[in-house]
């Protein structure tokens, strides 16, 4: 059975048999709980929604809400993270003062299993930055020095961006507003800007994060891969990343079935120029050298035919 990531059988393991000039690494497995702990190296602080969204949107339903956690001071809300598209639903602690104190996983939730990555528990954190933004900025131009930012009220800020908007529209033409966005409020600002009169949407992230892969699924099998993506990492045999990094990207679900694959004692194969976190726990490490995957694949499916 062939996965996302190129999830092959024990044939794959006979191909490399084939190219051990690949080759230059062989690592010994480690178990999961080392692999969760280096993985969460270098994962900064996260963004948590307050409104549902997929999955999120059935556990912000969830019983519970404000409900007092029992033997302490604190309540607990539902809440999912957004800071990657996996969206972990989660559960969101606030004391009496209503400060947030802490944000763990939903345990009812498929996409985390209980347990949130690093930058889902770091939101706290990122919540309490004394440089998070609380209110909109307008820019102020200064002859004699920089330009700096005064603090708007929300009306102010909207009558000035529609005031401009009108502007650009009177003189110029809607459609020469464009919106270049990314993650999933872009879908909102997008239907702003048809209703405005432009349909120059574009997401530049597209190429360089999962579009390729999309475009490619819907031309052969009809059918988009979508998120988080619908593999049996947990249950492979043989898993090979090319063209990705388990375990940098945090995707949660599948750092834990990676992990679980690792203690199944499953062969990984990581192709990266980098000696990466996945690269570390693997049992082949193929450095190639930078823009040589087409190579590599290419002599793959020599040998597969």
């Amino acid at each position: 059975m062939i996965h996302l990531y190129c999830l092959l059988i024990n044939k794959a393991v006979c191909i490399l048999n084939l190219h051990q000039n690949y080759i230059s690494r062989y690592l010994d497995m480690t178990n999961r709980r080392d692999f969760i702990k280096i993985s969460a190296l270098g994962l900064g602080g996260a963004a948590i929604a307050t409104s549902g969204y997929n999955i999120g949107s059935k556990l912000m339903a969830a019983p519970g809400d404000g409900e007092k956690v029992k033997g302490t001071n604190l309540k607990r809300y539902p809440t999912y993270c957004e800071v990657c598209f996996w969206k972990c639903a989660g559960w969101t602690y606030v004391d009496e003062d209503n400060n947030i104190v802490k944000v763990i996983g939903n345990d009812d939730d498929p996409h985390c299993n209980g347990r949130l990555c690093p930058r889902g528990t770091g939101g706290p954190g990122m919540y309490n930055d004394e440089d998070r933004l609380k209110t909109p900025l307008i820019r102020v131009k200064n002859e004699n020095g920089p330009d700096t930012f005064r603090e708007a009220s929300w009306d102010e800020a909207l009558d000035y961006t529609a005031k401009r908007l009108k502007e650009v529209a009177a003189e110029h033409g809607p459609e020469c507003v464009a919106l270049f966005n990314h993650g999933s409020g872009g879908k909102y600002l997008g239907t702003f800007l048809k209703a405005f009169g432009s349909n120059n949407i574009a997401a530049p992230s597209f190429a360089q994060c999962r579009g390729p892969r999309e475009t490619a699924w819907i031309a052969t099998y009809g059918e988009a891969v979508g998120s988080p993506e619908p593999t049996d990492i947990r249950d492979t045999q043989c898993l090979v990343l090319i063209g990705s990094h388990i375990g940098e990207n945090m995707h949660n679900g599948q750092v834990q079935e990676m992990s679980d694959a690792i203690d199944k004692g499953a062969t990984i194969i990581t192709v990266d120029p980098r000696f990466s976190t996945a690269a570390s726990k693997s049992k082949y490490w193929l450095p190639i050298k930078p823009a040589t995957d087409l190579a590599l694949l290419l002599s793959w499916i020599n040998v597969l035919i």
